[in-house]
């Protein structure tokens, strides 16, 4: 029997954002019918396509550029023959992640009438949770489905170009335009600020002047750092507070949330008195979570949030359709060129005034036109590429750089993650920390056998990300070095922010000082180390959760519903010995449904 497999795209209702790091293993999350939804749009479906294509794998593109001029679709044989130095595991990879890309329609199956209903529930499960590209295990659902890719591949199918993906590729082939908006020249420029010049704008919303590259990176710096030290709570003086409406953001996103312990004036008041003095927001725990991101991952996060954040207010479809291809056609921009608003949609008109309190496009009003210019984090966000963005990233960093004026401070949060991996990192920062007084994009901690931590930095974003899990009154500053201390109450303190201890170990070993990187000895000592998980293990000695006793008859049967429950994430204990399986309560149903089936089948196959 042949049957067409679609998986590796679906909707759940996960929290996308702490799954996906990037664009494209967010668009492997996305329906099918979403993807093809970009590949559709007649003027900016091409640039989709071509961002697609320039993102798969070797293989997977040389397939898509001969599919594109092969008419569409070819036999999968003589696909298979086009690559005869791969191996057929390479083959069959490579289609898989196109197909999950919707750059082909689904691959053909042949499946035998004995797997047909083991098929049709591993495909249920798979349209429920997704595809793990990673797992090949073969008792498990994903394993199963990626086995039958690699054995089970129709070999007379044909493999063909989503209708969608076709046309779009074949326009991007064939066109000659380097970018999706008409480029402003310098010429256009000037007269733009002469017609301001003349009749200067009312509005004053946005400036009346083109950005230099300079201001245009120094905006992008401020509009972030203002961000993250928002979301810290530094005092620093050289930065000023986010627009409200991001302040409200990231208390709807739950990056922020009210002070726990905010104690409000007056026992006596109403409830209706203590909403109107509202207590002051504070970092939570996807809050801390987001600072240790590299900062390319942080703003596609924060673009992620907004998207989900603002497409849950307006049809998400096509809300969502319309950011994505925003910021696919910004790669294809220039950084510090003009662009006029007008060619943009109404819907993307409204993100792109959004996306300006990011730091994302500047945004600016001359001459009676608003014009928009894309900074270096929007233009390189899609390709991940944003090691030569400056500001403070709450990850910390480790290079720098200042060579002309297109080259700008690395940030900091790019590179502390990748020292122990990296000599030439650990060098950088070795001589920065000899200078007196250590650049802000510099970080390195020593944790001490007696709970002191030395960080060599001066940047308040650091001290402040310090101050959440470390005794405050402890502190102690020389010109390149601070001194904390850790504590149980400073730690416990953390905790009910909803800081957990791996986020606080994760922290400490990410900003280890390079030399504690070139011995034998852990990066935070043994004692510190344990101490941190069992303080942490205080808060949840007992946990309470009410399940399904099931008895099984044999250790056949224990088997089988012991890997149906794990698939269904309802195991919670079993005992081999007295063939006895506890299940989620909420799942028994589900459960003792699957064990009637085993036992009829059973039943049937001994009368046989």
């Amino acid at each position: 029997m042949k049957v067409t497999a679609q998986h590796g795209n679906h909707h759940g209702n996960h929290d996308e954002s702490t799954t996906t790091t990037d664009l494209f293993s967010y668009l492997e999350t996305l329906p099918r019918s979403s993807l093809l939804a970009l590949y559709e749009d007649p003027l900016r479906g091409q640039y989709a396509a071509k961002t697609i294509l320039q993102r798969l794998p070797e293989l997977a593109r040389q397939f898509t550029v001969r599919l594109s001029v092969c008419g569409g679709s070819f036999p999968y044989g003589s696909c298979a023959a086009w690559s005869a130095s791969r191996t057929k595991r390479d083959v069959k990879a490579a289609l898989y992640r196109m197909q999950a890309l919707g750059v082909i329609d689904t691959i053909p199956l042949l499946i035998s009438q004995q797997d047909d209903d083991q098929q049709r529930e591993d495909f249920e499960l798979i349209m429920k949770k997704g595809v793990d590209n990673d797992n090949n295990n073969s008792y498990t659902p994903q394993g199963r489905i990626q086995k039958y890719l690699e054995n089970n591949i129709d070999p007379n199918g044909i493999i063909s170009l989503s209708p969608q993906f076709y046309k779009a590729i074949q326009i991007s082939l064939t066109s000659l335009s380097p970018s999706p908006y008409p480029e402003l020249s310098n010429e256009e420029l000037e007269k733009f600020q002469q017609l301001e010049q003349q009749n200067p704008s009312e509005k004053k919303k946005y400036p009346n002047h083109a950005p230099t590259f300079i201001e245009l990176e120094t905006f992008t710096q401020k509009r972030w750092d203002s961000v993250l030290h928002y979301l810290v709570g530094t005092d620093d003086p050289d930065y000023d507070d986010p627009p409200d409406a991001i302040q409200n953001f990231l208390e709807e996103t739950g990056l922020m949330q009210e002070d726990p312990e905010y104690q409000y004036r007056g026992m006596k008041q109403t409830q209706q008195q203590r909403q109107q003095q509202k207590a002051p927001l504070i970092i939570s725990s996807k809050g801390y979570e987001f600072m240790l991101q590299e900062v390319h991952v942080q703003v596609w996060q924060f673009v992620l949030k907004y998207i989900q954040k603002l497409g849950a207010q307006v049809n998400m479809e096509t809300f969502r359709r319309e950011a994505l291809l925003f910021l696919i056609c910004l790669s294809y921009c220039r950084v510090g060129k003009g662009y006029p608003a007008g060619a943009l949609s109404k819907d993307t008109k409204k993100i792109m005034k959004d996306f300006s309190l990011f730091g994302l496009v500047y945004v600016c009003r001359m001459g009676g036109a608003t014009l928009f210019f894309p900074t270096r984090v929007a233009v390189n966000l899609v390709v991940g590429g944003l090691t030569d963005v400056g500001g403070e990233g709450g990850g910390g960093g480790a290079s720098s750089a200042t060579t002309g004026s297109n080259t700008v401070a690395a940030s900091e949060s790019t590179s502390i993650a990748a020292l122990s991996s990296s000599a030439a990192s650990t060098r950088v920062l070795e001589n920065a920390l000899e200078d007196p007084i250590p650049s802000k994009n510099h970080i390195a901690i020593i944790v001490q056998t007696n709970f002191q931590v030395c960080a060599y930095t001066t940047s308040s974003l650091h001290v402040s990300m310090l101050g959440l899990f470390c005794d405050v009154t402890s502190y102690r500053r020389l010109p390149n070095i601070i001194f904390y201390r850790i504590t149980r109450d400073s730690v416990k303190s953390a905790f009910k922010l909803g800081i957990e201890a791996r986020q606080i170990l994760r922290f400490l070993k990410m900003h280890a000082h390079p030399r504690l990187r070139t011995g034998d000895q852990p990066l935070i000592p043994g004692n510190v180390e344990d101490q941190i998980i069992l303080w942490h293990r205080e808060l949840t000695r007992v946990r309470m959760e009410e399940v399904y006793s099931l008895q099984c008859k044999d250790i056949q049967e224990y088997e089988a519903v012991r890997q149906f429950a794990e698939d269904h994430d309802a195991f919670g204990w079993g005992s081999e010995v007295k063939l006895r399986i506890l299940v989620n309560y909420q799942q028994s149903d589900q459960i003792m449904a699957f064990v009637r089936r085993w036992r009829t089948k059973l039943f049937k196959k001994r009368d046989v």
